[in-house]
């Protein structure tokens, strides 16, 4: 009687053990799944999105050449306006 508890015991303890070592097993490869998809997108993020400093550079860039783009049509437009007021002067 007690050898076929003893045998009982045994099994649930096995049975416990497998139950443990399926869902540890699950768990790695899981664990191993995100590391191989984190690697993944660390490698492709840069391509899709900008990193803030850069961002932050390149409209710092846009805004000066804009400046400037916008000082030289002023100068182009009050050249003509000038012009336009000689014209006007002489008529």
């Amino acid at each position: 009687m007690v050898n076929i508890e003893q045998s009982i015991v045994n099994w649930l303890f096995t049975a416990a053990g497998a139950a443990f070592g399926w869902v540890l097993k699950v768990l790695w490869d899981a664990m191993q799944d995100l590391k191989k998809d984190m690697r993944m997108i660390e490698r492709e993020l840069p391509g899709i999105y900008v990193r803030k400093d850069d961002f932050k550079e390149a409209m710092r860039d846009l805004k000066v050449d804009m400046r400037q783009g916008f000082d030289k049509l002023d100068a182009a437009l009050l050249t003509l306006a000038e012009k336009v007021d000689q014209q006007q002067g002489r008529d």
